[in-house]
């Protein structure tokens, strides 16, 4: 008989495994991520995890979620205390924080289609790919602004989206986090010219 856990219990657990989630995407992406090495950093037993997913890609899918959510919480936290005055050097930081997260999280990992192609497979929906998830975060990101149109939403979305780009090959970039600000800057001076 399966142990049964309180709901605290459960949400340790669950924090565990998208923390630890988070941590093997960096390191080793989606296919070299076990659902055996998942267990052993978050100290649960294996037949635990599969009281909470069904497999490895089930986890991925909610750690882009739980990322899209908090992402989501602090963009607009964030937003509230932009200093007007100097309202390009602002959303620089706010949205290198953003890219910083995704980068530390482990989700950039997703920009990589043969990865997000294994879990989306695995899935079987395409609705709720990792793909769509964070499609969707970067649009309502950009929605908040006075932009006019929903094509030039798409268009900064998808430029956001190609900075990140950098994360792939962080190897060839001596200082990522300096880079991306630049990267970045430029593409805020473009939001509110």
């Amino acid at each position: 008989m399966p142990k049964k856990y309180s709901l605290v219990e459960r949400e340790n657990i669950r924090s565990a495994l998208l923390r630890e989630g988070g941590r093997c995407l960096r390191l080793y992406g989606v296919r070299r991520t076990t659902v055996d090495e998942l267990v052993e950093r978050a100290g649960i037993p294996k037949g635990t995890f599969y009281l909470f997913y069904q497999s490895k890609e089930e986890l991925f899918l909610d750690l882009i979620r739980s990322f899209s959510s908090e992402v989501e919480t602090m963009y607009l936290s964030k937003l509230q205390e932009l200093d007007e005055n100097h309202i390009v050097s602002s959303l620089t930081e706010v949205f290198t924080s953003i890219a910083m997260k995704f980068y530390y999280d482990g989700v950039y990992v997703f920009l990589d289609s043969r990865e997000m192609e294994m879990v989306t497979r695995k899935l079987g929906s395409p609705d709720s790919s990792p793909f769509s998830l964070k499609r969707d975060l970067l649009e309502k990101l950009f929605s908040y602004f006075y932009i006019d149109s929903k094509e030039d939403i798409d268009s900064f979305s998808q430029s956001f989206e190609a900075v990140l780009y950098i994360f792939l090959h962080e190897d060839r970039v001596p200082d990522i986090e300096k880079a991306l600000r630049a990267l970045i800057r430029g593409l805020v001076l473009q939001m509110v010219e």
